[in-house]
């Protein structure tokens, strides 16, 4: 008898497990999923994953918690994401083109084919920003300070990134040699700005107004105007008298998925898309990005189209990657 109850009370358990909807053909989601963010709390990527958790929390009804997985420019978070299991409980915040240079540069084991890209929901302007004090009043001073003492005006840049890419190519095109520093994230620049222990930076527009009315920026790399800064000039326009142009580049956040992922559970992919478009036509998001100033830069392309955006930026990245190696003295 006591045997016959054993077994009993086994395969009701067993019936009890393999019917929840934490398995395949259940309820989904039907626990927390995990935002990997592979970059250190504070940074603009962790501020948008920060900023959407509780309007998906809502959308979705379960938690949707933020994991600071920061080390070697976003691939150690995208390895340890990629070793994730592939049911939806799991997703990246990656921005673009830090990611294709671990892949090109860093000898990352992975590809962009391992990734199912939600959207490109943010690509951030960049600004060039001085300290409310510093002599330089325009981004003409700015450059011509920069000519007249080479390796002597200390320079900040986030390293690996669509910002480090943006400020090499400004570099190359006016021949400029300026003390470069870099840095693994932008809340280091902007307080060693802060602190005038580098005299201008390349960083994040929408950030580095967080900082006004102790700074200014001097150019933007975007033609469409931000409310944070609207007299900062196009840097295109600022860079008419030298005869140059620059591409709009800057640094795309993108939410995804593996790829399997996709491939297994459309049912659950298609579920988080409809969630995730609602959440980004809500008024109450509307709201926060207006609030915070990223609204200019917040948008909604689908998986296809940005999909596209991110390989050209790995595109880009491609064709310019000689720019990041170190040159030897």
């Amino acid at each position: 008898m006591k045997n016959r109850l054993l077994l009993l009370l086994v395969i009701l358990t067993l019936v009890f497990v393999f019917a929840s909807p934490t398995f395949a053909g259940g309820k989904w989601p039907a626990k927390q999923i995990t935002c990997i963010v592979p970059y250190k709390a504070g940074g603009s990527a962790d501020r948008l994953a920060r900023g959407i958790a509780p309007f998906l929390e809502k959308e979705l009804g379960v938690p949707f918690i933020i994991e600071n997985r920061p080390g070697a420019s976003g691939q150690i978070g995208a390895t340890i994401f990629l070793s994730r299991p592939a049911d939806g409980y799991t997703i990246l915040l990656g921005v673009q083109p830090y990611l294709s240079n671990t892949i090109i540069n860093q000898g990352a084991k992975y590809s962009l084919d391992d990734f199912a890209v939600v959207n490109v929901e943010n690509f951030g302007a960049v600004s060039i920003t001085v300290h409310a004090d510093s002599p330089y009043k325009t981004f003409d001073q700015l450059i011509k300070a920069v000519k007249a003492n080479p390796n002597k005006v200390k320079w900040g840049v986030v390293r690996g990134g669509g910002i480090h890419l943006f400020t090499l190519l400004l570099l190359e095109k006016l021949n400029l040699k300026p003390r470069i520093i870099l840095y693994h994230s932008g809340a280091p620049v902007r307080t060693a700005l802060l602190g005038k222990q580098i005299d201008v930076s390349s960083n994040g527009a929408v950030a580095d107004a967080t900082m006004k009315p102790k700074v200014r920026s001097l150019a933007l790399s975007t033609s469409n105007k931000l409310d944070v800064w609207p007299n900062s000039p196009f840097i295109n326009d600022a860079l008419k008298p030298y005869g140059v142009k620059l591409p709009e580049v800057g640094d795309m956040r993108f939410f995804a998925f593996k790829k399997e992922f996709k491939e297994k559970y459309p049912d659950r992919w298609n579920k988080f898309l409809k969630a995730y478009k609602n959440v980004l036509n809500s008024q109450g998001y509307k709201e926060y990005t207006k609030k915070i100033g990223t609204a200019p830069e917040t948008s909604y392309f689908g998986p296809e189209k940005s999909s596209k955006l991110v390989l050209s930026m790995h595109q880009l990245m491609l064709k310019y990657k000689d720019k990041f190696k170190k040159k030897k003295k």
